[in-house]
């Protein structure tokens, strides 16, 4: 069992558990957290959410009134909840569940919704030393069509759906998201020498027209 440390977010004295020799998140979320907005008094689901960093961050950049958090591995939701309660926020729900049918099992209808999904189709990569690394980059649990099509049937009309992906799926994701009513209106690219990532944001039911950011 890997050993848990205490990492500081750098943000309104927040810190977060990671482990020592497994899973831990990547630049890739926190860009994903800064890039998420949320209206005032609205309610933010995260699904894939790890070690819940994109909902941490989210929470504490925006004015969220509940924050649900949606993760399949029991030792990320673990690890997620011990850093809620370490950091006393009260407003954050983690369930630890698969994301097939979620929207069903939580029978609410949200604003919005961030999700930073598994990168790779299952075939793509070798598997990893560490099974619970190997299970959040890779589609061997859920894919990225199940999760678009659960976002689009939880999302309220008019809701935002954010998510990040590599460039070399980009084509496969904005079709996903067109064809469940989730239009996307900007793709905001993050630096990189090859294989950029791709973040992404679509509106249910959202009218065509969309936008290229490069980040600063």
């Amino acid at each position: 069992m890997s050993e848990y440390v205490l990492e500081d977010l750098q943000c309104k004295g927040l810190y977060i558990y990671q482990t020592t020799d497994g899973y831990r998140f990547t630049s890739d979320a926190v860009a994903l957290s800064n890039y998420v907005s949320v209206k005032n008094g609205g309610v933010l689901l995260d699904l894939c959410s790890g070690s819940g960093v994109i909902g941490i961050l989210a929470n504490a950049k925006n004015k969220i009134s509940h924050v649900i958090m949606v993760e399949l591995q029991q030792s990320l939701s673990d690890m997620a909840k011990a850093s809620v309660e370490y950091n006393k926020i009260d407003n954050i729900t983690i369930i630890n569940d698969r994301l097939q049918g979620i929207h069903n099992r939580l029978n609410v209808h949200v604003d919005t919704i961030v999700c930073n999904p598994p990168y790779y189709k299952a075939n793509e990569k070798a598997r990893e030393k560490s099974n619970e690394i190997f299970i959040a980059r890779n589609e061997v649990e859920v894919t990225i069509l199940e999760i678009v099509q659960e976002a689009s049937k939880i999302l309220k009309d008019g809701g935002k759906f954010y998510m990040s992906i590599k460039e070399n799926r980009l084509i496969d994701v904005l079709m996903y998201l067109r064809e469940n009513k989730l239009e996307p209106k900007e793709l905001r690219v993050l630096d990189g020498k090859s294989n950029k990532v791709v973040l992404i944001k679509a509106i249910k039911g959202g009218e065509p027209g969309l936008n290229i950011v490069m980040a600063d």
